[in-house]
């Protein structure tokens, strides 16, 4: 009877409910911007580390983020994934989702996936299993294992496998992948579980130029399905997006606009691109 049972919950030819992604509250983006945050305020043993930051970021534009360290860049991406409450303000991903009072775990079913600096891939599995893997599904040890992929979820991988350009690598090892390759499988990663808006964090640190080129096409590939926030220092590279900027510095927000017009402001030259 037991042995029965197992065969029936282990069986590889069955599509299981728990690799539906579970269904969260529909996105409002009936005024056309995806994520608010006014008012804003961090402070960390009396230092503000964010001071009244207002940031508004358009349903699928793609936005860059400068600015010097200690500016503010990675405390504003840890309010937004709820790894950090504000001391005051609001943070609204778009007109119904109130993201202070959602968890870690509920902000990424929501829709909002963050990328970190070093790439976080399961270096003995293969790029097809790392993004099988990060499909937005059950992933305790026997569906894991045993799951059948359903045809949508099999479209799904070959669609963010061709956008991520590793289609020729698809059975690799992710040890084996270079180390833009690798940055390239975690976004796809997070493609996997279809965010509608993706915070990427110095995505080129470490890069060849030639990668750098193909992160920057991949990035504005990407825009227009989702929004994309890129926090980066490379200035060629900001430059190469052609998306607007918003320079921060002590914890709000100096200027914005064109790479251009930012960088002829004085206050940012004076504050960050003296040197650049």
């Amino acid at each position: 009877m037991m042995v029965s049972a197992l065969h029936s919950m282990v069986d590889r030819t069955r599509v299981y409910d728990f690799m539906i992604p579970k269904i969260t509250d529909e996105l409002d983006l009936s005024h056309g911007t995806i994520l608010y945050l006014e008012g804003i305020s961090v402070s960390f043993d009396g230092f503000k580390a964010i001071n009244d930051l207002n940031l508004y970021i358009d349903a699928g534009e793609l936005r860059c983020i400068i600015g010097p360290n200690g500016a503010g860049k990675t405390t504003m991406m840890d309010v937004i994934t709820g790894k950090t409450q504000p001391d005051v303000g609001s943070c609204w991903f778009g007109q119904r989702m109130n993201l202070l009072r959602m968890s870690e775990a509920e902000i990424a079913e929501a829709g909002i996936g963050r990328k970190f600096q070093k790439p976080t891939v399961f270096e003995n599995h293969s790029v097809f299993e790392n993004l099988e893997l990060a499909m937005a599904c059950n992933k305790k040890v026997f569906p894991t294992l045993f799951a059948r992929l359903s045809g949508e979820q099999r479209d799904h991988i070959d669609e963010v496998v061709e956008t991520i350009g590793l289609s020729e690598q698809l059975k690799t090892e992710a040890g084996y992948l270079s180390h833009g390759q690798k940055q390239w499988l975690e976004i796809g990663m997070l493609l996997m579980q279809k965010p509608k808006l993706l915070l990427v964090d110095e995505p080129v640190a470490g890069m060849t130029h030639q990668e750098m080129d193909r992160t920057a096409e991949l990035l504005k590939t990407l825009a227009g399905n989702q929004s994309v926030i890129v926090v980066e220092h490379d200035m060629d590279f900001v430059r190469s997006l052609e998306s607007p900027v918003t320079v921060l510095h002590q914890g709000s927000v100096l200027a914005e606009g064109s790479m251009e017009s930012v960088q002829n402001d004085q206050r940012v030259i004076d504050v960050y691109l003296g040197g650049d």
